[in-house]
Parts: structure tokens; C-alpha cells; sequence
């Protein structure tokens, strides 16, 4: 794993009887389906133990929080220029309400009609170890190929989840009225399955890349050990500075909770 042991030792001891994987990668998405006739919502949970990640530019220049009505409430703190894809972005856009087309029309139970529909993800239970794949591999069935995504996104190495939990999406949503539904209003805190605030700063700790084309690539690694960052390739391991981390062309990204990683480091 790309976990130290000291870390995973923490992280297996703290959960169920699942699998070491589960018990480490897995979380909870949360997928609202919003009627826009009557305003009626469909939710579904799903697990996740890594969240794919489309890598698009970032064409709006520096981000500013927004509460408007199904709107991403992103509280991360980013100055980008515009055109850098930046992993911020890649959530907010994942997080953001979508309107699905005339063809993916829902059946509204209240309506009892096909009515048209907004979506919207959030993340309802964070793991212990948040995995973001970004999809440097993409098909055009109209063209009928496939290429890499060689473009360069910008990663945190201290990364705030808050705005992307169903909490906050559901406030920014309703405001701050208590709601005691789906177990992810103000009362989450009381809920195994629902992650609230206090668990939601995480360090970078791990990053994947890949370099080459997409027929013949090779895959390394950078791992954060004890503040040290360290390049894993094949059988090499060497030294790397804070900078060459940064400038890598990131492929997967693996973000432990900030208190585990402190814990499982000594520091504080």
C-alpha cells in the first residue's frame, strides 16, 4: 500500500470488521434528484473508495464562495490564474447542480409525471484516506479515439472537505434551518455514517503519476513520510523537494485525515 504502516495501523483500528481497504478508503456518496416543477428530491447513497475527477480549466479566475440555491459552497481559500485546472475546481464542478437533459427525465413521485431535473453529488461520510482519480484518459465515440490528458492541475497539500459534505450542501441549499432528515442536517455529528466538520482536514500524502502516452506510459509515485517527500520509481527510491511534488502531473492523489497523519507521524 502507499500508506506508511504506522498510519494504516491507526486507520485499521479505528473502524469495523471490514477489509483493511474498506476500512480505510471507503465513503458514502449522496445523489439528489430535484424535481424542477415542484421542487420534490430523490436520494440515493452509494459507497466510494476513490472519487473520479474530470480535469477541466479553470476559465473564472479566482473562486468566491457562493450560496445561491443549489450552488457549490466551496470555503477553500484558492488563487489560480485562469486556464489552470486546479483540484479545487475538479470538486466544485463534481459537487455543482446539474440539469439533466429532456432524454434523462425522472418519474416524480409527487408530480406522478416525467418532470425535467437538477442533480447534484455531495459526500455524505468521508473516509480515513480520501483517493481523487482524475481522468487523464478519455474516448470520442463520435471520432472513434482515444487520447491523454496532459494538462497540468494544480493540488493543495492541505485540503478543507467541508464544502462538499451533504451537510454544507444542504445548508448552503436551505439555509441554516434545522432539518432532521437522511440523517445529514445539523445533527450529523450523532451519526456513524455522516461526517461532519471535525473530520474534514486532510494532508496530502501520496501522489500518483503517470507519464507517457496512452498506449505506453509507466506509473511513479511521491510519498510524504514524516514530512519528507520521497520519489518511488520501480525499484529507485530518491529524495524530492516540497516544489518537485507540485509541479507533478498528478494522476491519483491520496489525502489523509489531518489528525491520523500528525498521529501516525508524532508531530503536532
Amino acid at each position: 500500500m502507499l500508506m506508511s504502516f504506522s498510519c494504516l495501523f491507526i486507520c485499521s483500528n479505528i473502524c469495523g470488521d471490514c477489509c483493511i481497504a474498506h476500512r480505510v478508503f471507503s465513503g458514502i456518496l449522496r445523489s439528489d434528484v430535484m424535481c424542477t416543477a415542484c421542487g420534490f428530491t430523490s436520494t440515493t447513497y452509494d459507497p466510494c473508495v476513490d472519487i473520479s475527477l474530470d480535469l477541466v480549466p479553470n476559465h473564472e479566475g479566482p473562486r468566491k464562495p457562493s450560496s445561491k440555491t443549489l450552488n457549490s459552497c466551496n470555503g477553500n481559500a484558492e488563487t489560480v490564474n485562469p486556464g489552470v485546472s486546479t483540484l479545487l475546481g475538479c470538486l466544485d464542478r463534481f459537487t455543482r447542480p446539474e440539469r439533466l437533459g429532456s432524454d434523462q427525465k425522472f418519474f416524480c413521485q409527487h408530480c406522478q409525471v416525467r418532470q425535467e431535473s437538477l442533480k447534484q453529488m455531495s459526500i455524505r461520510k468521508l473516509p480515513l484516506v480520501s483517493c481523487f482519480h482524475i481522468k487523464r484518459f478519455e474516448h470520442s465515440p463520435i471520432r472513434n479515439m482515444s487520447r491523454k490528458v496532459d494538462r497540468y492541475m494544480q493540488f493543495p497539500f492541505s485540503l478543507d472537505m467541508s464544502p462538499y459534505l451533504s451537510s454544507s450542501i444542504l445548508r448552503s441549499r436551505f439555509g441554516n434551518r434545522i432539518f432532521g432528515f437522511d440523517g445529514d442536517g445539523n445533527g450529523s455529528a450523532n451519526d456513524p455514517d455522516c461526517s461532519n466538520e471535525s473530520t474534514s482536514e486532510f494532508e496530502l500524502f501520496a501522489v500518483v503519476t503517470h507519464s507517457g502516452k496512452l498506449d505506453a506510459g509507466h506509473y511513479s509515485t511521491y510519498l510524504r513520510l514524516s514530512n519528507q517527500w520521497y520519489k518511488c520509481d520501480d525499484a529507485w527510491v530518491t529524495q524530492v523537494s516540497e516544489n518537485i511534488v507540485r509541479a507533478a502531473q498528478g494522476y491519483m492523489m491520496f489525502y489523509v485525515q489531518k489528525m491520523l497523519y500528525y498521529k501516525a507521524s508524532g508531530t503536532s
